[in-house]
């Protein structure tokens, strides 16, 4: 199961229509369904993980909803 959300958040990662499925996307990976994604959380996806500072703006730790769809949504 584990390796069928990877691949399918892989897939969409790489999708030009992602910007419509991150929202799919960020429910898929927030495994505590607590509406922000940990560092934890996103080492379920390699591309989340890579780019997880750099999206993070607030410094917190964590990826909002808006911090996502702002670093993978275009």
């Amino acid at each position: 199961m584990k390796k069928r959300l990877v691949l399918a958040v892989a897939v969409l990662l790489g999708s030009p229509a992602f910007a419509q499925d991150a929202a799919l996307v960020f429910t898929a990976l927030d495994a505590n369904h607590d509406g922000k994604i940990s560092q934890t959380e996103a080492q379920k996806n390699p591309a989340v993980m890579q780019a997880f500072a750099a999206a993070d703006k607030d410094r917190d730790g964590l990826l909002s909803k808006a911090e996502f769809e702002a670093a993978f949504g275009k």
